[in-house]
């Protein structure tokens, strides 16, 4: 268990932030469905910009294998798409991520262990998913695009 709560708490802010600016993106971008499909629309079906701000200004910034995403009120959330032991990708997040939406608002004060403890211990409760042992990890609630495809 983690024997730091704020660590926890760090991680379970982030994880609220990301939840909550990745749906308004979403919503705003419909009939995108999740990140995957939005690289897909920058990169191979050229129908968005590689940066914009959306009908409820929320800022996206297409990057690499993955998306930053800001909040009109400048809250930070990032992601990358990372392969799991399936082989299906996943918007993941990592400790430098979670501190550095902690560091926009001036409250990194945790170090990269105390982040990966906490973001494994709440992979144990359930609360995220561990795609990487001890790297990355994952909301639970979301499914890549294949997966909705099949249902």
């Amino acid at each position: 268990m983690v024997e730091d709560a704020s660590p926890l708490v760090a991680v379970q802010q982030f994880a609220v932030a990301l939840r909550d600016i990745r749906a308004r993106l979403l919503d705003d971008l419909s009939p995108v469905v999740d990140i995957a499909d939005l690289l897909a629309a920058v990169r191979s079906r050229r129908e968005l910009p590689r940066e914009g701000v959306t009908s409820s200004g929320i800022e996206y910034s297409v990057h690499g294998i993955g998306c930053r995403m800001i909040a009109p009120g400048g809250h930070v959330v990032d992601v990358d798409l990372v392969t799991d032991s399936t082989g299906q990708p996943v918007e993941a997040f990592d400790a430098s991520r979670i501190r550095w939406f902690h560091r926009e608002a001036a409250q990194d004060r945790y170090d990269d262990g105390e982040i990966n403890s906490a973001c494994a211990y709440l992979a144990r409760t359930g609360y995220l998913r561990e795609v990487s042992e001890g790297r990355w990890y994952a909301l639970t609630d979301q499914r890549s695009s294949q997966m909705q495809a099949l249902m």
